[in-house]
């Protein structure tokens, strides 16, 4: 067993995907279960979960997710903590979040808003008010487990994305990739940057991708090779033509992307190990947990997809 297993539980919009992707800023080892462990609607993998948890390594795991079969893995967690929110947290977060429709529909909410007053938990979990700030939840979480807020980048893997390419997707109108293009050719002006002025104020949704950008550089030809283009469209000039002036690499996905490939970018549907031997053969090099920013990468790309329309795309922009 690691030396000490923290789970971070809590229900639908309490925030345990944004927990889990600070703690990875930090240097930290975590494991979002939607993306790793889990199968069959919403159950924990055994063997995937205990094979983790029994594991020497890390010195510390946090765990982020719940499951239907969770209470058969407590034994396994030095310690529980519970991410709290109040009734109109959970509203809010439920209806603005882009990358999961459960909660939307008003039998959906009011299933949550139940089970959020019933305050049901394991025995012994730790609440955290997870209406805070991001960090201040993530500061207090690390303080009751006795870690540091912060680890020394000497601790972040390769494929952290401190310091590194950085991997967003932007979802605007189909009508604003004229514009955009026109503003990727035009010079910077002092601080001045007409793209990104242009890009923000066209911006529906952005998306952020937790890790290094060159992790989804990889990912992408290991998809297409199974099947999933994700780096062709009716809008390959408009993205070749960003990408030369920008010198970034850019796609430009639409509602055909959606319509074919969202189904199959489920992460708990794909393979760690073989990701991560994909990974080190093109990469050639050792990349023991990298299979977890490629699983991530899968969530991203499928939460990329998920708001697209008609006349609705995401440009998709890596550098």
């Amino acid at each position: 067993m690691a030396k000490r297993n923290y789970l971070v539980e809590g229900l639908s919009g309490a925030g345990k995907s944004s927990v889990y992707e600070e703690l990875i800023q930090r240097g930290y080892k975590a494991i979002s279960t939607d993306r790793a462990w889990k199968y069959d609607n919403a159950m924990w993998d055994q063997q995937k979960a205990v094979s983790e948890l029994e594991s020497p390594d890390p010195d510390v795991l946090f765990v982020c997710g719940s499951s239907r079969n969770r209470d058969r893995f407590l034994p396994y967690f030095t310690k529980v903590f519970n991410l709290r929110i109040d009734d109109d947290t959970m509203r809010r977060r439920l209806e603005e979040r882009t990358n999961n429709e459960f909660g939307k529909q008003p039998e959906e909410l009011e299933l949550m808003l139940t089970l959020n007053r019933s305050d049901e938990k394991p025995a012994g979990a730790v609440d955290v008010d997870a209406t805070q700030p991001l960090r201040q939840v993530v500061d207090e979480l690390l303080r009751l487990a006795h870690c540091r807020t912060s680890r020394s980048d000497s601790r972040l893997p390769p494929w952290s994305k401190r310091g590194s390419a950085i991997g967003q997707s932007f979802v605007i109108s189909e009508s604003a990739l004229p514009i955009l293009q026109a503003a990727a050719g035009r010079r910077k002006r002092g601080t001045s940057d007409e793209f990104s002025d242009v890009l923000g104020r066209q911006t529906i949704t952005r998306i952020e991708y937790g890790w290094s950008g060159y992790v989804l550089a990889t990912l992408l030809p290991y998809l297409d090779e199974q099947g999933i283009d994700l780096v062709h469209s009716d809008h390959d000039d408009v993205a070749s033509a960003i990408s030369q002036t920008r010198e970034v690499s850019v796609f430009v996905l639409t509602s055909v992307h959606r319509e074919r490939y969202l189904a199959g970018l489920d992460p708990s549907a794909f393979d760690g190990a073989v990701l991560r031997r994909y990974y080190e053969e093109l990469n050639e090099m050792t990349a023991e947990g990298v299979e977890y920013a490629l699983l991530d990468g899968i969530a991203f790309l499928r939460d990329t997809l998920a708001p697209l329309q008609s006349a609705i795309v995401a440009v998709l922009i890596i550098g």
